[in-house]
């Protein structure tokens, strides 16, 4: 039995398995809701899509575990990894730092920031 991704497993798309919590469409079993998330703003966005994307790559290093020589599992991982990094490029360009990274010598800046609550 060949277990690989484009056999025995379907996939949805990144926006769907982010609200349902599960990239697999064959593993999915609905608890009690699944998420409608939907920004309100550009910043909201770029955060949104970067949990997105994410999440997708954290789905697809998972399944690597068990099946670490399925070549479409390793090229969407690749392609999620690669997106993500991407957005978090293009929001810490306009919005400020999401992670410290202490190689970085960046100064705590994003204290300075307003807070979610602080935001109108």
């Amino acid at each position: 039995m060949n277990d690989n991704l484009s056999m025995n497993n379907t996939l949805v798309n990144v926006k769907e398995g982010f609200n349902r919590g599960n990239m697999f469409d064959n593993l999915f079993l609905p608890y009690k809701y699944i998420a409608d998330i939907n920004p309100s703003n550009k910043r909201s966005n770029l955060l949104t899509n970067i949990q997105m994307y994410s999440f997708a790559a954290h789905e697809m290093n998972l399944y690597l575990d068990l099946y670490p020589e399925d070549l479409q599992a390793i090229g969407l991982y690749n392609q999620y990894k690669y997106e993500a990094d991407r957005l978090t490029n293009e929001y810490e360009k306009e919005y400020g730092k999401i992670e410290l990274d202490i190689n970085d010598n960046y100064t705590w800046e994003w204290v300075k920031s307003p807070w979610p609550w602080e935001r109108i």
